[in-house]
């Protein structure tokens, strides 16, 4: 059986189709949908140039995300996990399917990331920039990440594992309220949020702008069709 998910906009809508009946999903389905377009944000699939993308549009595993200024993109994962990708940010996503789960990985190059990450059993959800890996499950927080690699996390819940993959390639735990610098040096370096207004601006400008929906679920002789109502966040 297939569900069907209509999510309302103020103005537009859009159809997305994910596969059911607890099956492991095929290796080029959908992992996300494009749920907010703000100005400028293209979309690279694989062997495809760089072009416009709408609402609505499903994201697969190794598709590229860019935006440009004063632009923003808002993307949900199927587990309900959700991305806020600031201006001027470039990311791609990974996915990898095996035994019913879905274990994402997504990779910033540059910019800033708000994120919502819903804890899923064993599936695992990471972030992956030029000088770090932060492993994380059940978290809200933000990432930032210059033109040179360096890269700033911070926390508002849930916890992360830390891992810099250059020079001394140090480990850390960053919990809620504090956040991590990591640079080419390979240093973890953890402090309080509250030393750093910038990263707390960016926490409650992320903490401010949580989507808020209401679902229907109707049923039909060809599965259920759920309607998603969405803000206008």
């Amino acid at each position: 059986m297939k569900k069907m998910s209509i999510i309302f906009f103020t103005i537009l809508f859009s159809v997305t189709v994910f596969a059911g009946g607890g099956e492991t999903p095929p290796a080029d389905s959908p992992v996300a949908i494009m749920m907010k377009v703000v100005k400028d944000v293209t979309l690279k699939k694989a062997e495809a140039d760089w072009s416009s993308v709408k609402i609505g549009a499903a994201l697969s595993t190794n598709d590229e995300i860019k935006t440009g200024s004063q632009s923003l993109a808002l993307i949900k994962f199927t587990d309900n996990s959700i991305l806020r990708v600031r201006e001027n940010s470039t990311l791609k996503i990974y996915a990898d399917k095996a035994n019913k789960e879905i274990s994402k990985n997504t990779y910033v190059d540059k910019g800033k990331v708000g994120f919502e990450v819903k804890r899923q059993g064993n599936e695992e959800f990471k972030f992956t920039t030029p000088t770090m890996v932060a492993s994380i499950r059940g978290t809200d927080g933000v990432l930032d990440v210059d033109n040179d690699g360096n890269t700033t996390f911070g926390l508002s819940s849930g916890s992360a594992n830390i891992e810099a993959t250059q020079g001394n390639k140090g480990q850390g735990t960053v919990t809620s309220g504090f956040f991590v610098t990591v640079g080419n040096d390979g240093n973890v370096n953890i402090q309080p949020v509250a030393n750093n207004p910038n990263v707390q601006n960016m926490l409650n400008n992320n903490n401010n702008n949580v989507p808020q929906t209401k679902k229907l679920i109707i049923k039909t002789n060809i599965g259920d069709i759920i309607i998603e109502y969405v803000g206008g966040n």
